[in-house]
This record gives structure tokens, C-alpha cells and sequence, in this order.
């Protein structure tokens, strides 16, 4: 083929990719803040003002901050006129992961409640407004917060609407939804609610994208669709993630009381997540006004639509298109196996017109298909080679669930990929059949349909539609061989690298750097669906189109290099953890870092001992922490008194008076003889109820602690006592057992994540009782 002839092809190809990339930027990037449009733009201004307020500092449940935030979304909505409800209760759940056990917490459930004319059932909106434990709570989940508070403002100027609106401020969801869980258990209003709409966040900014739904979902879906402002959903992110992840969040809540709804998240910037970095200054404001605008839109569209039968249809696929559009298509009758099972049937009918069904075909498709299975599992062999190298040349990453950079690496990951695979490709050439290696890559594609199509009925879609669209661009091959197909090649491989590309990238943000090498797998195999726009490229550019992609990857990887180390922008995680056993009258310093650092080594030494028995034999059993014996500080052991001792009915009653004299806002408690409790009651009100004997709870914990303490009663059967208790206090906080002589955290550091079960920068206390 003459140069400039190859050189044209190859320019229609660029020229429909690059509008594809175009596209899919569009699609995963949030809109541009436009503070020009006057009235027609979401104001923005006000949310920040409230965050300024809310995420201000960590507000976790039981701290004085937290109480400052629900003080202020109490003002705030008496001062847009809105009376608010107010939850206040102890709510409980029971946790079998990672032991059988109790949480349990005072919460403050704040709601308001807008009627409707009509008030046949009520809209749910739901964000929570606790942070963790060392994070300001900015993302998650203060941006869903300001926006409630400034949809709350808006609305005052539209006019009454058919339902009613219920906004849930709840408590307590990272402590495992307490306060959603008190909501739908114990509020009256919770049986009115016929559509919940949830707002999360796992990330500092991104795009807005709907990941649950509750089960059948069509009419959901098709609302979604019409009202929402740039929608971002795939049915097969919400098979992965209902069927593989069962992360939970207050929607889970929502959908297990039998309530329709929605779930929301944002994802980019894991690494901020529950952290220090959660804070305003990082959140992308082109989130927050998607966020506010899609929730303000989503409100207005519901409050006058029919709430009636919202799951009545059955469930529906779809995923995104350009220019802010989703497909839908139905999941009813089996119709994902059997638009499968079609496209097989193509792909047979097409392979006998195209000769694989002689002898020689057949052996020349199988052979191009192990080919294309062996360069797929070489490639996939770099890529891991790949992340191992990039963990073993910076092994500062070790100390990071996800580098700074991974978006980098991502990318980087992608261009070697291309790279690798044209280059495998070029040596193999004299080997390499394009038509049947096209048509064994396209089997596989196939393949992975009908095995879509059996487990994750919703992402068929993924496999499905790029193989049709290279099973159209093969039929028109066969019948129109030439020129006259350049463009449908061109246009089919744009087609599939609509849908993957998007998933991939969304998929890079849900799953995180350290799975990128098993996305690269689904790279390797868009490469081999797409060979036959790629040969028009390769025949064109030659060694070019590797190079290429080996110095877009190089200069990825500088620019990576270049922002691997830490500083303020990119702290570093750390822990320590001061631990008394008041037992034994022993302290050692802890930490669950992989090494010690500048800092921690002031309490750790330079070579820490490595424990494996958890900061108490039954508390916290990680496999691995650091950890330095040290003289133990006096601190003031929690009360403990017996208030009720009774026999009545044939059981047992035993009443505990429990009062920290530090402030703990956190205790654990275990006793003999609790596992056989039938009944637990905290201040009275119902925690436990045994539902098997089988099943027996190892601890309770109770989170936000009053001052004045906290009285748990214990049924028990008539031949049991309890003769001893045990109490594990947790305090956030290091002052208590600070020396002057101890160095202040740098700023190129923060704690690490944290959580009841693994607090950090905690002084912890065990003690034990007679009873």
C-alpha cells in the first residue's frame, strides 16, 4: 500500500478516536463552574459557607465538634424557616465482622419535613453529617450536608409540591449506620417514605455517579435518566458492586426497610478519604456544585412525580452515552442470555462466510486465538512486573492504601499496554493471521457476554455491545472488502472504546491503584477486539505507534517520579497508640506502620519490636504492629458500681454503672457469662436481643459516652452470675500522656485512617472488675 494511502486510513482512525477521548473527557470530568449564567447557575457560594462551618475540624460522634456541627444545622434551619425533628436515642447494631459483637451510641437524628400538597408519600434525601475519627468530614459527607441546607433555601422559593420531602441529617453512619438504623427502626415518618435518594462520598472530587439502586429498578432508572443534570451510572458497576463489594452506607439501611431508592458517590482522590486531607481546600468545587445541582434537581423532579409502584417493573441495564445520555435496556426474560446467545449466532454465521468453516480455518482460528491468550497473558505478566516495581523503587508507597499519584500510573500503565501489545504484535508478524486473530479475540469477547449474561445480568453490556460493534464492522468487511469500510472500522472501534474506556478509568477510581494490573487485562483485550483498526495504524506509523506510547509513558512516569515523595501537599500516614493494661500495670507504645519514622521513633525507638498479639490479646488482633515496653503513665480507670442485681421470672438482671473519669468518648466491655445473655440494655433502652443460642456476641461497644456514664443491664438465664467485667477505654487523644519532651507530628505527616477498631493517636486503658 503506497504511504500517503496508509497514512489517510490512519488519519480517519485518529481522527475518530480523538473524538472518542474527546467524548469519554467529557462524560468523567465534572461540568466547569460557570459563574456567569446569573440565575441559571447553582450557587455554589452558599454550600461553601456552610462548609466552612461544618467541616471546619473532625467531628466525629461523642467530640464537642460534632456537637457545634448539629448546633449549627439546628440554626441554620430555623433561620431558613423550617422546623426541625429531632432523633435523639441510643442506637445499636449487631456486627459478626471482625467478632460478634454490639455497637452502640447516643445519636442525634436532625430532619426536617416539607409538605406536600397531596402528601400520599414522602421523598427521602440522606446524607450524615459525623465525620471520622481524624478526618474534617469536607467530601465526606459535609458536601451532601451544605447542599441539603442550600437545597432547603431554594426550595422556599418553588412553589408547593405533590409529596412531601423528608431531609435526613442522620448520626452515626461511620460507626455502622446507627443513626439511618434508628430512623427507619423508631421514627414514625420512616413508614412514609416511599423514595430515598442518598448522598456519600469516597473521594475528593470526580463526577457524581449513581452506583446502587434498589431492586427492580426500571422506573428509578428511567427518572434518573430525565432529571438528572450530567448522569453517571452502569449497571455493571452496580452488579460488581452489589454482588462483590457489599460496601454498606445508610442506603443499605434504606433498602433493606424495603424503601426504592438511589445511591450517589463521587470516587477521585481515595487517598483523602477519611483523613486529614478531607478538608475544603481539597475538594473540587465543580464536584460540589454537581453534587448540590443533581441533588436540587433530583428533589424537584420527585416531589411531583407518582410514587406509586416505583418497583413494580423489574430491573433495567444501562450505561453512559455521550453528551450527558444513558441507554436503557431490560434485564426481563432472560433477554441479556439471549442477546448473547444471538451475537454467538452471528459470530458462527459470519465465520462460515468467511471460510473458518474448512478444516484449514478452523486450525488457523484456534492457533490466532492462543496467540492472542498467550500475548494477553504476557502482557498481564508486565503489568504486574509493572506495580511491583513501582512498590519496590518508592517504598514510601507502602505507607499509603493508594499513591498520591496513582492516576498517573494508571495512565502510565495504559500507554505501556498499547505499547507492549504493538510491539509483541509487530515481532509476531510473520505468525500473526489478522483476520483470525481479530476473530479469536472477538470469540472471547463473546464468551465473556454469556458469562456476563448468567452472573451479572446488568454489565452484559460491557462484553456485548463492543463485540457487535466489531461483528458489524466484520460483516461489512465481508461484503464491501476495501476502502468502503474504513469508515465503519474506524467508526465500530470508537464504538467499543466508548464503553470500555469509561469503565476502565471508573473502575481505576472504585478498585484503586493496586488493582490497575488486572484492569490492563481488560486493556489487553479491547486492543485485540479493536486489531483490525489498529493493523490501519501500524501499517501507517510502524515502530512510530510504539514509541509513541513508550514516551507518553515515560513522561507519565517522570511526572509521577517527580511527585512520589512527601511533603504538605502529600503527607505521610502514621500511627502510634499508647496502650495501659491496668491488670497487669504494663504500657507499651504501638504503632501499625510498616516501619518507624522521625517521628514515631521518639516513642517506638529506632528499632521497635514487632508484636503479633494485638494491643490486648482480644482487642485489635492485627497480625503485625510495632511496639516499645514503656513505664506506664497513671490514669483514672473507668467506674464501675453494680446498681441492679435481682432475680425475677426465672432470670437473672444485673445492672452496670459504667463513667469514664478521662472523657472517653469509647469503651469496650466484655464479662463472663455475657455470651448467654438473652437481653442488653442500655440506660434502659433494648441494645441486644440473643436471636440464637448459637450466635453469642464477644463485646459491646459503646461510642459517645455521656459524662454521666451509661447503665447497662444484663438478662441473664437464673443459674448464671457474672462475677467479672473488663473495660477497654478509648480517648483520641494524646494529651493526656503528652511530655514536653515529645516532638509535635510534622507537617508532612497525618494519622492514618482510623476507626474504633484501629483508633490511632489513642490512649488506650483495660481494666479489669469483680463484680
Amino acid at each position: 500500500m503506497p504511504p500517503k494511502t496508509a497514512w489517510q486510513q490512519a488519519s480517519i482512525i485518529i481522527l475518530l478516536w480523538s473524538l472518542t477521548f474527546w467524548a469519554c473527557g467529557l462524560m468523567l470530568a465534572p461540568p466547569a463552574l460557570d459563574r456567569d449564567q446569573g440565575e441559571a447557575s447553582y450557587p455554589i457560594e452558599h454550600a461553601l459557607a456552610h462548609l466552612r462551618h461544618i467541616a471546619a475540624k473532625p467531628h466525629p460522634v461523642g467530640s464537642r465538634s460534632h456537637d457545634e456541627v448539629a448546633a449549627y444545622l439546628l440554626e441554620q434551619i430555623e433561620a431558613l424557616g423550617y422546623r426541625a425533628e429531632v432523633q435523639e436515642t441510643i442506637a445499636s447494631a449487631r456486627f459478626d465482622t471482625p467478632e460478634p459483637s454490639v455497637k452502640a451510641a447516643r445519636i442525634k437524628n436532625i430532619m426536617v419535613r416539607v409538605a406536600g400538597k397531596e402528601s400520599r408519600g414522602a421523598v427521602l434525601v440522606a446524607a450524615h453529617y459525623d465525620s471520622a475519627e481524624t478526618s474534617p468530614g469536607a467530601a465526606d459527607d459535609g458536601a451532601a450536608v451544605a447542599s441539603m441546607l442550600e437545597a432547603l433555601r431554594l426550595l422556599k422559593h418553588h412553589p408547593h409540591a405533590k409529596n412531601d420531602l423528608i431531609f435526613l441529617f442522620s448520626d452515626a453512619e461511620e460507626l455502622g449506620l446507627l443513626g439511618s438504623r434508628a430512623f427507619v427502626e423508631r421514627h414514625p415518618w420512616a413508614k412514609d417514605c416511599r423514595l430515598a435518594l442518598n448522598f456519600e462520598a469516597r473521594g475528593n472530587g470526580g463526577v457524581l455517579l449513581m452506583f446502587e439502586t434498589s431492586d427492580r429498578n426500571a422506573r428509578l432508572v428511567e427518572h434518573y435518566a430525565r432529571a438528572a443534570v450530567h448522569p453517571v451510572a452502569s449497571s455493571l458497576m452496580f452488579s460488581i458492586y452489589k454482588k462483590l463489594l457489599q460496601n454498606d452506607t445508610d442506603f443499605s439501611v434504606f433498602r433493606e426497610a424495603g424503601i426504592a431508592g438511589m445511591n450517589f458517590a463521587f470516587l477521585e482522590g481515595w487517598t483523602d478519604y477519611h483523613t486529614a486531607l478531607d478538608n475544603l481546600e481539597r475538594l473540587d468545587p465543580r464536584t460540589l456544585a454537581l453534587l448540590g445541582e443533581n441533588l436540587l434537581q433530583l428533589v424537584r423532579h420527585f416531589a411531583d412525580a407518582d410514587l406509586k409502584n416505583l418497583d413494580q417493573d423489574g430491573d433495567i441495564g444501562y450505561f453512559n452515552l455521550p453528551f450527558g445520555k444513558l441507554l436503557l435496556f431490560s434485564l426481563d426474560d432472560h433477554l441479556p442470555l439471549l442477546s448473547a446467545g444471538a451475537a454467538l449466532l452471528l459470530f458462527a454465521l459470519l465465520a462460515m462466510a468467511g471460510g473458518y468453516d474448512r478444516r484449514l480455518g478452523i486450525r488457523q482460528y484456534l492457533l490466532q486465538t492462543v496467540i492472542f491468550l498467550l500475548l494477553t497473558g504476557l502482557m498481564t505478566g508486565i503489568n504486574f512486573a509493572f506495580h511491583a516495581a513501582v512498590m519496590r523503587l518508592y517504598p514510601n508507597y507502602r505507607w499509603l492504601q493508594e499513591p498520591y499519584n496513582a492516576a498517573l500510573y494508571f495512565f502510565a500503565a495504559c500507554c505501556l499496554t498499547v505499547a507492549g501489545l504493538t510491539l509483541l504484535h509487530r515481532g509476531l508478524s510473520r505468525w500473526i493471521q489478522p483476520r483470525e486473530f481479530s476473530a479469536g479475540a472477538l470469540s472471547l469477547w463473546l464468551t465473556a457476554s454469556i458469562y456476563l449474561a448468567l452472573a451479572f445480568p446488568g454489565g452484559v453490556f460491557f462484553a456485548l455491545v463492543p463485540a457487535l460493534a466489531m461483528l458489524a464492522d466484520w460483516a461489512f468487511r465481508l461484503v464491501w472488502p476495501g476502502m468502503r469500510t474504513l469508515f465503519i472500522t474506524g467508526a465500530c472501534s470508537a464504538a467499543v472504546l466508548l464503553i470500555v474506556m469509561p469503565t476502565l478509568y471508573l473502575g481505576h477510581h472504585a478498585l484503586g491503584f493496586h488493582a490497575d494490573w488486572l484492569l490492563m487485562i481488560v486493556a489487553v483485550l479491547t486492543l485485540g477486539l479493536i486489531a483490525p483498526a489498529l493493523d490501519i495504524l501500524n501499517r501507517a506509523l510502524g515502530w512510530s505507534l510504539p514509541a509513541g506510547f513508550l514516551a507518553a509513558a515515560g513522561l507519565l512516569l517522570i511526572q509521577a517520579d517527580r511527585a512520589s515523595d512527601f511533603n504538605r501537599d502529600r503527607p505521610k500516614p502514621n500511627s502510634i497508640v499508647y496502650a495501659w493494661d491496668g491488670a497487669t500495670d504494663t504500657a507499651r507504645w504501638l504503632s501499625y506502620d510498616a516501619e518507624a519514622d522521625d517521628w514515631t521513633r521518639q516513642f517506638l525507638s529506632a528499632e521497635p519490636e514487632i508484636s503479633t498479639a494485638g494491643i490486648f490479646a482480644d482487642f485489635v488482633p492485627v497480625r503485625r504492629l510495632l511496639a516499645r515496653e514503656t513505664q506506664p503513665v497513671p490514669l483514672a480507670a473507668p467506674e464501675v458500681r453494680v446498681v441492679e442485681q435481682r432475680s425475677a421470672e426465672g432470670k437473672n438482671y444485673l445492672g452496670i454503672h459504667v463513667r469514664s473519669r478521662r472523657a472517653a468518648p469509647t469503651i469496650r466491655l466484655n464479662a463472663d457469662n455475657m455470651a448467654a445473655a438473652a437481653q442488653i440494655y442500655a440506660n434502659k433502652q433494648l441494645i441486644y436481643q440473643n436471636p440464637r443460642a448459637d450466635s453469642p456476641i464477644q463485646y459491646i461497644e459503646f461510642q459517645a459516652l455521656p459524662a454521666e456514664g451509661i447503665t447497662l443491664t444484663f438478662v441473664l438465664p437464673a443459674d448464671l452470675r457474672m462475677k467479672m467485667v473488663e473495660i477497654i477505654e478509648i480517648r483520641p487523644d494524646l494529651g493526656e500522656i503528652w511530655q514536653k519532651s515529645f516532638k509535635s507530628r510534622p507537617e508532612n505527616s497525618i494519622p492514618m485512617r482510623s476507626s474504633s477498631a484501629m483508633p490511632v493517636d489513642a490512649v488506650i486503658l483495660r481494666q479489669s472488675y469483680r463484680l
